[in-house]
């Protein structure tokens, strides 16, 4: 996953606003290495702990589901060997 954050980040930043661009998304991985165990453990506690699996496959969802808008919006260009 982070090669291909990362070269997606750096693909879609401005060249001399890539610096920014690569901090903030690093920034969102130490973000929900703190956020993602408080809130399982609010949900576990509160709701139960198959929340937690089915939080997960929404987020899944959510994701695929953006992916797919990002695909559909910026196609991949096509190489002609």
């Amino acid at each position: 996953m982070v090669p291909t954050a990362s070269t997606y980040v750096a693909n879609l930043a401005p060249a001399d606003k890539r610096g920014r661009y690569m901090s903030l998304a690093g920034l969102t991985w130490v973000a929900a290495s703190g956020i993602g165990p408080v809130f399982g453990g609010f949900l576990n506690d509160n709701l139960g702990p198959h929340s937690i699996w089915w939080g997960g496959a929404f987020n899944g969802l959510l994701s695929v589901m953006s992916f797919l808008f990002l695909s559909v919006r910026n196609p991949a260009p096509t190489s002609s060997y």
